[in-house]
């Protein structure tokens, strides 16, 4: 039988958080050019590593969740729900009833309709 020592399981979960790292710092830059062009690597993944705890902090935790998370601190700030022109986000991310995928859905859909000029 297989035993994994808890060493071996932290290396592990550090070694994964690297690797979703790593993707990050090339889907942020690649996606959102304009928005991080005067952003460093090394600036970039400080912005990454907060962006991740500050979304387990709103139970948002799988990877897409987070990914998208990210993306909102990129196009609105890292402190996007407390921004003027996204401070409605601030009510969705703190509803206890919404697990980190319906709350990123509810963000997503009204992110769009202000994009379509419907609110």
């Amino acid at each position: 039988m297989l035993t994994i020592r808890e060493e071996q399981m932290s290396a592990l979960s550090q070694a994964m958080l690297k690797q979703f790292e790593d993707h990050l710092v090339i889907h942020l830059s690649n996606n959102f050019p304009d928005e991080t062009r005067e952003i460093s690597e090394v600036e970039l993944r400080a912005l990454i590593q907060e962006g991740i705890e500050q979304a387990e902090q709103y139970q948002i935790t799988l990877e897409d969740d987070v990914r998208r998370y990210l993306e909102f601190m990129v196009m609105y700030g890292h402190k996007f729900e407390t921004n003027p022109d996204t401070a409605w986000a601030s009510g969705i991310l703190h509803a206890k009833e919404l697990d980190g995928t319906a709350k990123m859905d509810l963000i997503d859909e009204r992110e769009l309709e202000m994009v379509r000029g419907l609110v």
